[in-house]
Order: structure tokens, then C-alpha cells, then sequence
């Protein structure tokens, strides 16, 4: 339910501001790009496979005649033309949705702006005396600024990593679903982690956040106010709070670091053991192939599963 209630909020979010049918084109071509922009890897992987086999063959051959080295070469000829299509393919997909992503994300930026600042007008001065100094400029800077970050090319890339993750997956269990089901262990592993990783680099960041705010409150309050801090002698005490804060953030923001060097090395550690456990096994059917045993499978299968499931 609340997965349900964050994607409906986001959605809304996406649509703020009431954009023109042009803006709506631009959003829906900037999803279907970004899905399409996930296919091609997965696609590439299985090619690189095939190619891996052809090598295998021709080298384990002792000779060949000329006929059977023009078939070989115009196969392999083939396979290359494909990954570069599908290579040409990814390029125009990305380049389209990170094109519309950040120009929809821009728009929906200023659509923002505008319409905060019209609503902001229509306020009485009262409304205005209980704001804090600085507040209006800090909505329509960092705020919108936070905003447009999470709305623009980000969605696209990560809608093209779903995309992609899935694709890889199909393709995977397609060409080899016994390694590809021993593989899928990453999944957990990598959700656990990002999760309780996300969960204290968030809670860091906003604390930082804070700090850094308050800090800068406290040195706009100052400058706007400088006679009256002046004639107070109020230098040291605010120099000792704005100092405090920005203490404050420091530590916060090394804390957020620290998790997030934990998380990205439990993530690398997950995936090379992922790496070795795919390698182990895949060599282990391989060799049934080879010994003429059931279930086992070809060298190039066994990549492309490794190939694009380590990727995803």
C-alpha cells in the first residue's frame, strides 16, 4: 500500500503544474525511450555468446578447408553487423530519453516556479511576517533544484536499469536457466543491502541538510542584520552557533560517507562472489558437455548468462 501511495504521489508530481500536450509527448517519449534504451545489452550478450562458440569450434578444429572458413567468417561477419545495430540502437534510445528527461524535467521546473510564485502572490502580509528570512528564496532554489534533480534524466536511467534487469533475466533463463537460478541469490542480497545502506545514507543526508540550513540561517539573519548584531556585540555568540552547525553537518556528512563506502563495498564483494560462484559452476557444465553428460551446456551460453546477469 504504501509503495502504491509513493508511486501515485510521484506520478502526480510528474504532472504538477498542468503541462501541455507537447510536454505530455515529451514525457511519454522520454518513458518509451528509456525502456527501449534496456533491451539492446541483454541482446549484445547473447550475440557475444554465439561469438564465443564460434571462436570455440574453429579453434578446437585442426583443419579446414576453404569452404568451411568462408562459412565461418561470413557467421562471425554477421554477428559483429548485429552487435553493432543493436550498439547504433542503445545510443539513439539513450541519447533520445536523457534528451527528454532533462528538457521535461526542466519545464516541469519552471512550471513549478511559476506557479509557487503565483500562489505565493496572492497571500496576505500576514503570511509573509511568519516566514523565516530566506525562505522564499530557498523554495524556489534548493527545493525546485531537489525537484528537478528527481524528475529528469535519473527516472530515465533508472527506468532503462529495470528495463534492462529484466531483459537480462529473460535472456538469462532462456540460454541457461540452472546458472541463471543459482544466480538469482544476487537479488536479495543486492535489495538488502541497497535498502538498509539507502535507509542511513537518507537519515545522514537530511540531518546534514539540517545542519547546513540552520548554518545558513543563521549567517542570512547576521548579513541582513548587521547593525543590530554590531551594536549588541553579538559577533562571537552567532560565529559560535554558525560554527556549531557547520560541525554539525560535517559529522553528519561523514557518517554519510561511511555508509555509503560500506554499502558500495558489500555490493562489489556480493557481486565478484556471485562472479565466482557463476564461473565455478558454469565450468562444472561445461565439462558435463564435454564428457557427453546431460545438462550440461556450451561455453558461450555459460557467458552470456555471467555476461549480462553481473551487469544486471
Amino acid at each position: 500500500m504504501k509503495l502504491v501511495n509513493i508511486f501515485a504521489g510521484y506520478t502526480s508530481l510528474l504532472l504538477a503544474g498542468n503541462p501541455s500536450k507537447a510536454d505530455l509527448y515529451m514525457l511519454f517519449s522520454a518513458i518509451l525511450c528509456a525502456i527501449a534504451s534496456g533491451i539492446p545489452f541483454p541482446l549484445i550478450g547473447i550475440f557475444f555468446g554465439q561469438l564465443l562458440d564460434d571462436f570455440n569450434a574453429a579453434t578446437c578444429v585442426e583443419s579446414e578447408s576453404a569452404g568451411s572458413a568462408s562459412g565461418y567468417q561470413d557467421d562471425v561477419n554477421d554477428k559483429i553487423l548485429m552487435i553493432v545495430y543493436l550498439a547504433i540502437a542503445q545510443f539513439f534510445t539513450i541519447y533520445a530519453h536523457l534528451v527528454c528527461w532533462s528538457l521535461y524535467g526542466a519545464r516541469l521546473a519552471q512550471r513549478l516556479r511559476e506557479s509557487y510564485l503565483q500562489k505565493l502572490l496572492r497571500q496576505g502580509p500576514s503570511y509573509f511576517d511568519e516566514l523565516p528570512p530566506g525562505e522564499v528564496a530557498s523554495r524556489l532554489s534548493a527545493d525546485i533544484q531537489t525537484i528537478r534533480s528527481g524528475t529528469s534524466e535519473k527516472v530515465g536511467i533508472c527506468l532503462a536499469s529495470v528495463s534492462f534487469f529484466v531483459t537480462a533475466y529473460i535472456v538469462a533463463f532462456i540460454k541457461d536457466y540452472e546458472l541463471a537460478a543459482m544466480l538469482i541469490s544476487l537479488i536479495p542480497a543486492y535489495l538488502l543491502m541497497s535498502f538498509v545502506g539507502s535507509h542511513y545514507i537518507e537519515k545522514y543526508s537530511g540531518l546534514m541538510a539540517d545542519y547546513a540550513a540552520t548554518a545558513a540561517s543563521i549567517a542570512s539573519e547576521a548579513l541582513s542584520n548587521v547593525v543590530v548584531v554590531q551594536a549588541f556585540g553579538a559577533n562571537a555568540r552567532l560565529e559560535a552557533k554558525f560554527s556549531e552547525a557547520l560541525k554539525g553537518s560535517k559529522r553528519e556528512g561523514l557518517k554519510k560517507a561511511t555508509a555509503v563506502g560500506i554499502q558500495s563495498g558489500v555490493l562489489y564483494f556480493v557481486a565478484y562472489s556471485a562472479n565466482g560462484l557463476a564461473f565455478w559452476q558454469g565450468s562444472k557444465r561445461i565439462a558435463d558437455a564435454a564428457s557427453g553428460q546431460s545438462g550440461g551446456t556450451t561455453v558461450g551460453a555459460t557467458f552470456t548468462v555471467i555476461f549480462i546477469l553481473i551487469e544486471g
